[in-house]
């Protein structure tokens, strides 16, 4: 029996692990969605291996060629299977490319030899190790019963974990201090947990360090506070090296364009403007951690 070629010019099986592992990693870390797309030579019954060794170059080929320079293509070591991972794309945009392919096969007359089917694979959390993600795939597109060009989805990995948030209150009167907690207490976002805290000046803020934790930060505090005020702590939170986990909302009763463009200068990503309304305030807090799943 005559062996089936691996074709070199494209990333192998035994290669793909561990870039794998670095991108799934990197979905959690970057919230951002990973597709994996699998394809199967579909053979017929007259089907044999050196018919194959001719037509898997040209599959090799004809997916470099369509590709983007951020997907990562290989070929599984069985000679009958390529994968490619599609970066910071959802199965959405996995599905289009797809019938983007085989209308193209289908139509070109240098690829009559070439009929595949294929499996979408959508990536939003780390549950899954590499070899489990090819076995779930092989065998959804093992299916007889799959026709020649369709597409397959396996859904086992689009759940998104949820995350952690630390929320700080920085507020010196007692009872809107108390009314606020209350509120993160018990506001529900998608994807997300907060842990509150609570402070009643800037001092006690800094002294606890929980703002030195790795996690996502929500800061709402008050531009004038006791000891530490607002701005200070505006100041040393947008020095710090990984400033871009601080989510900082700025409270004030100064209803000034010269306060405004202080805050803003400084750094907060909203100023509100005291007294307001309580559900304003859930709304815009809302929308800021929606736009991190768009």
């Amino acid at each position: 029996m005559n062996k089936l070629i691996i074709v070199e010019d494209i990333m192998q099986e035994h290669d793909v692990k561990g870039y794998f592992e670095i991108l799934r990693e990197s979905v959690i870390r970057s919230r951002l969605t990973m597709t994996a797309v699998f394809f199967k030579l579909a053979s017929s019954p007259q089907g044999t291996d050196i018919e194959r060794n001719q037509v898997n170059p040209q599959i090799s080929a004809f997916l470099t060629s369509k590709i983007r320079k951020t997907d990562l293509l290989f070929q599984l070591a069985d000679g009958v299977h390529w994968g490619i991972f599609f970066l910071q794309s959802s199965e959405v945009e996995a599905k289009a490319f797809l019938k983007r392919i085989f209308a193209i096969l289908k139509r070109e007359r240098e690829y009559q030899q070439i009929a595949l089917k294929a499996s979408i694979t959508e990536i939003r959390n780390n549950s899954v190790n590499f070899e489990t993600l090819l076995d779930k795939n092989k065998q959804t597109l093992a299916n007889d019963e799959q026709p020649i060009w369709s597409i397959e989805q396996v859904t086992d990995y689009r759940v998104q974990p949820m995350e952690q948030v630390k929320v700080s209150i920085i507020e010196q009167n007692a009872i809107f201090r108390k009314v606020l907690e209350t509120t993160f207490t018990h506001l529900d976002i998608p994807h997300f947990t907060l842990d509150v805290a609570t402070y009643d000046d800037g001092y006690s803020f800094l002294q606890s360090e929980t703002y030195k934790t790795g996690h996502m930060h929500l800061v709402i505090m008050n531009d004038i506070l006791p000891r530490k005020n607002g701005l200070e702590i505006l100041h040393i939170l947008r020095e710090m090296p990984n400033e871009k986990k601080f989510i900082i909302y700025m409270m004030s009763e100064r209803n000034s364009e010269g306060a405004t463009l202080n805050a803003y200068e400084g750094g907060v990503d909203e100023f509100i403007v005291k007294p307001f309304n309580l559900r304003l305030l859930e709304a815009k807090i809302r929308r800021t951690f929606a736009r991190f799943w768009l």
